[in-house]
């Protein structure tokens, strides 16, 4: 039993291992979108965070609509992980009309595996990770905070490292015990190269 579980493990961290290897050059690529580069500028204006939100809202809604449900019943936690509302009200807080959050476009995306939509998971739970050094930069340089214009970057908070460990525990435990990792890898490289094209509007 225990050789078995060490197996397990060993197979769960090169899983996490290769993914990451896999995906680096299209996270590269979509960390040089203009529109993500713009936030990290010290001259990041009001406009360059909104128009970050206002494309990152249509796959982050999507995702819910259409991912989530398939994952049911692997991530227990997943009413925990609801997003898209936080950037409604963060871009109402920083100045959009009820006609501009209305004609927010929404991504669709059609039919998705099981093994689809954890790649898309893996990407979308990253950005909340990585949402907590943009949050400190936007708080530093256009004064937003949790409670007024930034909570979507804000994260889980304090829980934001725990949720992501729960995540990616049980995620590479799935792609180990159903040997469906290079599908999920595929689909995460894809999701990258989606949202780079979706924030600059090339889909």
């Amino acid at each position: 039993m225990l050789m078995n579980e060490a197996g397990v493990l060993k197979d769960q961290d090169l899983f996490i291992k290769s993914l990451r290897q896999e995906t680096a050059e299209n996270h590269q690529k979509l960390e040089e979108n203009r529109l993500s580069k713009a936030l990290l500028e010290p001259t990041v204006t009001l406009s360059d965070y909104q128009a970050y939100l206002s494309g990152l809202y249509g796959v982050t809604v999507s995702c819910e609509n259409q991912v989530f449900p398939l994952l049911n019943h692997i991530f227990p936690d997943l009413s925990e992980r609801y997003k898209s509302g936080f950037i409604l009200n963060d871009l109402k807080t920083t100045g959009y009309s009820d006609t501009q959050i209305d004609s927010l476009p929404v991504y669709e995306f059609g039919f998705l595996s099981v093994p689809d939509a954890l790649g898309v998971m893996y990407v979308l739970e990253g950005t909340t990770l990585g949402g907590r050094i943009l949050y400190k930069h936007i708080h530093e340089t256009l004064g937003l905070t949790e409670d007024n214009g930034a909570r979507y970057f804000w994260g889980y908070g304090p829980q934001t490292g725990v949720l992501w460990k729960s995540f990616i525990s049980v995620f590479a435990r799935f792609s180990a015990e159903s040997n469906e990792g290079p599908a999920i890898i595929s689909n995460a490289k894809k999701t990258f190269t989606l949202i780079d094209n979706w924030l600059t509007g090339s889909i």
